[in-house]
């Protein structure tokens, strides 16, 4: 049975009531706080009506009403349906040098989020199993000490610094350079394995004494690429929450954040938009008090990554769609702009 205009109306109203005071929400706070025009005894007959039609539910019989899980669906649908951000995204002046860590430019805009909206946020980073490494450049900074840089074809950049056990002439870097990006930029692993294994340390010659090292950056570098990293932040902003105030509640969460394989899914991209997934909506057992905000970051069009905004389901929906809409955004023009194919 759908909603009629006055049904909604009521229900945005004890909604948007029960989001500012986590309190169950009366007919006569309803009649007295919001512009309804309708009597007390109507709001009440009608709320009883919603709570028959699941979109309210009431902790105790002697209480107001507070939205179910699917008065919240019903809530943020609407928001999703109407949503249209054609404002420039927020700059927050966060641009970065050209050599900077993907996972660090992503971890310090995942920071601004939590800060800005008070929740705990989570972020995916790529997982790059299908890609293979694009360049590869050693960067001197000692006669006994190198940056090891490696870019992906997605311009997804790592870098490592090695020490040496002997000192390396800086006019051999050129030679290392064209040597390693000609045997391992654009081929596949059992290419690049096959390599390290039988022609290297031979090819090196005379600097034979850090093939140990090369090889295992690189290694080191192939298994980092394969791997999803999931990084969280704000994590305290859930005891800001009165739902939060109890100890063992409180543990649950944090447990939570500590399960990075759950996490991992829970952050899985199943659209390519804001995707809010309310209390019983999730799968897991762990978040079924939980609601999640989720949206995808891209690099020139490509998705590489999920962010995540973590909360009780009693949260702002409209404010936490739109900061991370607006956040997300300027995160994926930023990567655009440095990770390009100029590196």
């Amino acid at each position: 049975m759908p909603l009629d205009d006055r049904k909604k109306k009521i229900l945005y109203a004890v909604i948007t009531d029960y989001i500012m005071t986590a309190e169950p929400i009366g007919s006569r706070t309803i009649a007295k706080k919001y512009n309804i025009g309708l009597s007390s005894a109507t709001i009440r007959n009608e709320m009883a009506d919603l709570e028959e039609m699941g979109y309210l539910e009431q902790p105790h019989t002697s209480a107001g009403r507070i939205p179910s899980d699917k008065g919240y669906r019903f809530y943020v649908d609407s928001i999703l349906r109407n949503y249209i951000n054609n404002d420039p995204p927020i700059s927050y002046n966060t641009r970065e040098e050209i050599i900077a860590e993907f996972d660090e430019i992503v971890k310090k805009y995942a920071r601004i989020l939590a800060n800005i909206t008070h929740h705990t946020t989570v972020a995916k980073m790529p997982k790059l199993n299908p890609d293979r490494i694009r360049k590869i450049q050693l960067i001197p900074v000692a006669s006994n000490k190198m940056i090891f840089l490696v870019v992906t074809d997605t311009g997804i950049v790592k870098n490592y610094l090695l020490n040496l056990c002997q000192n390396v002439d800086r006019t051999i870097f050129e030679f290392l350079n064209n040597l390693l990006n000609d045997k391992i930029a654009g081929k596949s692993e059992k290419d690049i394995f096959e390599f390290l294994q039988k022609d290297l340390r031979q090819m090196l010659g005379e600097v034979a004494f850090i093939a140990d090292e090369l090889i295992n950056t690189i290694l080191l570098s192939l298994k980092q690429l394969q791997e999803t990293d999931i990084y969280a932040d704000g994590t305290f902003h859930i005891l800001d929450f009165p739902e939060y105030k109890d100890l063992g509640k409180a543990k649950n969460f944090f447990n939570l954040l500590d399960n990075k394989s759950l996490l991992n899914e829970v952050l899985e991209p199943e659209v390519d938009f804001i995707d809010v997934r309310i209390g019983s909506e999730n799968k897991f057992e762990e978040m079924k008090d939980l609601s999640v905000i989720k949206t995808t970051y891209k690099i020139n069009g490509r998705v590489v990554g999920t962010i995540g905004i973590i909360g009780p389901t009693r949260m702002d929906y409209r404010r936490l769609i739109n900061e991370i809409n607006m956040m997300t955004k300027e995160l994926s023009n930023l990567l655009s702009s440095i990770y390009n194919d100029e590196i």
